[in-house]
């Protein structure tokens, strides 16, 4: 009875989800750049729960270098690469289907206790793992012309994006230029919907201080 009642629960947090990230969708629908940052930190929070359940000894350890592994090269590699679309027998199609049934059956063996636990393995299998490619799927495009990322570059697969950067001092530096520019642009956005955030954008920022008194002088 208890199994019943969790396997219901289960269903009823999977459709809850799902509908959420459908409402999401709808509000973002033409902005894949805010879809891509909330997947990013849904895999982040998968990683964290996941490290969680090891450190607290539901988990055997070894499970968590698989869990690392599967969520860097595998959920993290799809958003990065998010929105292109790859079909069924490519090569990042089958890594991913290799990965998931990996992650599956290590936490089913990794469970310290198989059996009280029971429970904890259900719930994820269906949020942490097998959840995640039908969400996937939901937020790609429906027009195959948006299913492309900006710039080839970017569907690339993660461990030789992390190769270049190491190997090549130019991939550094278009990279730390990016996030320069990403974080200047989160900046400028949050100085426009916050005064009390200008301030202090203001205050600890000295291009950004003059980047707000040349856009002054010139109004």
């Amino acid at each position: 009875l208890a199994l019943l009642g969790a396997v219901v629960a289960l269903l009823l947090f999977a459709g809850a989800a799902v509908w959420a990230w459908g409402v999401f969708l709808d509000r973002c629908e033409h902005d894949p750049g805010r879809v891509r940052a909330v997947m990013c930190l849904g895999v982040f929070g998968a990683t964290a729960l996941e490290t969680a359940l090891v450190a607290h000894g539901a988990v055997r350890s070894w499970v968590m270098w698989v869990s690392l592994l599967t969520n860097f090269w595998g959920a993290l590699d799809a958003v990065l690469r998010f929105p292109a679309a790859h079909d069924l027998e490519s090569f990042f199609s089958l890594k991913q289907l290799f990965l998931l049934l990996t992650k599956t059956f290590s936490f089913g063996l990794g469970m310290v206790s198989f059996k009280s636990h029971l429970w904890l393995l259900l719930f994820l299998l269906v949020s942490n793992i097998w959840m995640w490619p039908m969400l996937y799927f939901m937020a790609l495009p429906m027009d195959e012309a948006e299913q492309v990322v900006k710039d080839d570059a970017y569907d690339v697969d993660v461990l030789i994006r992390v190769w270049q950067l190491a190997a090549s001092a130019t991939e550094r530096q278009v990279c730390l230029a990016s996030c320069r520019s990403w974080w200047y642009r989160r900046l400028a956005l949050a100085s426009e919907r916050s005064s009390l955030a200008r301030v202090a954008i203001c205050a600890t920022s000295a291009r950004h201080r003059r980047a707000l008194r040349k856009v002054g002088r010139n109004v």
